[in-house]
């Protein structure tokens, strides 16, 4: 999965320092390329995301989960089990990062028939 997130410092003796999820609307534009590629499948993030991301889960059988925003410290203390830089470490904390997860919570967003839980409420108003 692709968590966007921003991670803060690592302190000593725990496995991540705060890493919450964050907006990944910036990215919109991108995920039917990626998914047409087999990649960005499942992306977890916080908010709500463009039609187009909608539209490109229906088509590839992605998945948007969302998580918990302002919980980062919490992610990290009960969640995340080890963290590590793939690529370019001299970008900080905009690098390429591996995490492991063990009951990790998100829930879906957007499903791969093109629900969207977002636009679902709207439409209740």
């Amino acid at each position: 999965a692709v968590y966007y997130a921003g991670p803060a410092k690592t302190p000593s003796g725990m496995a991540s320092g705060s890493f919450g999820p964050t907006t990944a609307g910036r990215m919109d534009s991108y995920v039917d390329l990626f998914q047409s590629r087999g990649g960005s499948m499942v992306m977890i993030a916080k908010g709500n995301r463009s039609p187009v991301v909608t539209a490109a889960c229906q088509k590839h059988g992605g998945f948007y989960l969302g998580s918990i925003g302002g919980a980062a410290a919490q992610l990290a203390q009960q969640s995340i089990r080890k963290v590590e830089v793939l690529e370019y470490p001299e970008l900080g904390m905009e690098a390429i990062w591996r995490i492991e997860v063990e009951d990790f919570p998100a829930f879906i967003i957007v499903d791969d028939k093109g629900n969207d839980f977002f636009a679902t409420l709207g439409s209740r108003h």
